[in-house]
């Protein structure tokens, strides 16, 4: 995901589902999916269907492949395995968050998707076969056992994580308190391997100091006291520039992204729009809780809640953006049951920023106001935080008036 105007991962992705075979397996498998759990929200829109005939010729493609591997492949083959493969690239090719579950696994899974990341801290997603950490809460069983963004997961239990399909990866970090993982990990090219224990944890709560004359605001998730949190930080705080710091906040609640925004802007601030461009919930906000100039500081961690804050002010207030563009994704997932008693979860809905249209994830993943070359060069020794330090750099009363070099 490093090239511009794509969404950013480990993973250098570009939209396709393999070659040879699978590609087949997988468009075809496409159609059956949308035939039996509804239509799913990557697929063409009505106005661009080719009609009935196309979904049974695609339907008897599939049965004359499966046909010819079953006849002409080396080995002997596993229907089911291969059906089952086939759907997690189906899934894969939606977005990274659709997931395959076969039948078996739905009940052990749907628990897994109750507990989420309150036992790891970390957000696992697989892009082509490959697993990678998006973010790493703070305080987090993830944090401690020294996982970062960007590390991809070679393996767990001694397992290949390439052999593991997305919804055991899940299940494996939703595991019951006390378990441990034995992880291999691949940083920057070198091996690390990690020791993950398991266990409950406390989001960490936003926090705000005056940094050189700037107030900043971090952050560090979204739940259902963000706000009234935010909204208690701020009061007094009169100076001419806030920054606020969404660095590695990924997931969380998307209602409460939208209160923390209402905080700073009025009226409408985005909708939830489902494939048949239906509103199904408009966000609005009261707005006055700071007047002064906003800058919003992200990076390739910052998804979901994190980007609509970020779309939000850059609509509303015309805030600045710094740092990285986002990930890219902010939209919400239904499980749909399929006849074979398994389910896919799929994207369903996705959010929009303004009354024009624009999808909230187009506009973060293409670009951002100013990156930072800090994200490039890490931490140095005289600074402790050089991203920070750069955004801060970069606001127009910090360049009027330049600090201290010896100040953090």
């Amino acid at each position: 995901m490093d090239a511009e105007g794509s969404r950013r991962s480990p993973v250098n992705r570009r939209r396709g589902f393999g070659g040879g075979r699978l590609t087949i397996v997988c468009l075809s498998l496409l159609l059956v999916l949308s035939l039996a759990g509804g239509a799913l929200l990557g697929a063409s829109d009505d106005a661009k269907d080719t009609g009935r005939d196309s979904i049974y010729k695609y339907l008897t493609l599939w049965e004359e492949v499966l046909r010819h591997i079953r006849g002409s492949y080396v080995e002997e083959t596993d229907g089911r395995s291969l059906t089952a493969g086939a759907m997690d690239g189906v899934t894969d090719a939606l977005d990274p968050f659709s997931v395959y579950v076969p039948a078996s696994e739905v009940e052990s899974y749907r628990a897994a998707r109750e507990v989420g990341r309150r036992h790891s801290g970390a957000l696992v997603l697989k892009e082509r076969g490959t697993a990678y950490v998006v973010a790493v809460d703070g305080g987090s069983p993830a944090a401690i056992a020294g996982l970062e963004p960007g590390d991809i997961v070679a393996g767990i239990n001694g397992r290949s994580s390439r052999a593991m399909p997305l919804w055991e990866l899940r299940r494996q970090l939703a595991g019951p308190v006390g378990s441990e993982l034995a992880l291999e990990l691949v940083r920057r090219g070198s091996s690390v391997e990690a020791n993950l224990k398991l266990d409950e944890y406390e989001p960490l709560p936003p926090e705000f100091e005056e940094v050189r004359g700037v107030g900043v605001l971090r952050i560090p998730s979204f739940g259902s006291g963000t706000a009234a949190r935010v909204e208690t930080l701020l009061d007094g705080y009169a100076g001419d520039s806030l920054l606020i710091d969404l660095r590695g906040v990924a997931g969380g609640s998307a209602e409460a992204a939208y209160a923390v925004a209402g905080l700073f802007a009025s009226g409408e601030l985005g909708s939830l729009i489902d494939r048949e461009d239906r509103k199904l919930e408009t966000f609005e906000g009261a707005g006055g809780l700071y007047s002064g100039d906003i800058d919003v500081l992200t990076d390739r961690s910052s998804q979901g809640p994190a980007e609509i804050l970020t779309a939000v002010l850059r609509e509303a207030v015309d805030a600045d953006h710094s740092g990285e563009s986002t990930f890219g994704y902010a939209g919400t997932l239904r499980q749909i049951e399929l006849p074979n008693g398994g389910g896919v979860l799929e994207t369903t809905a996705a959010f929009y920023t303004d009354p024009e249209g624009e999808r909230l994830n187009d506009r973060l993943r293409v670009s951002n106001d100013r990156r930072l070359s800090a994200f490039l060069f890490g931490e140095s020794e005289d600074r402790l935080d050089p991203v920070l330090q750069e955004a801060l750099d970069l606001i127009p009363d910090i360049l009027e008036a330049p600090a201290d070099p010896n100040e953090q």
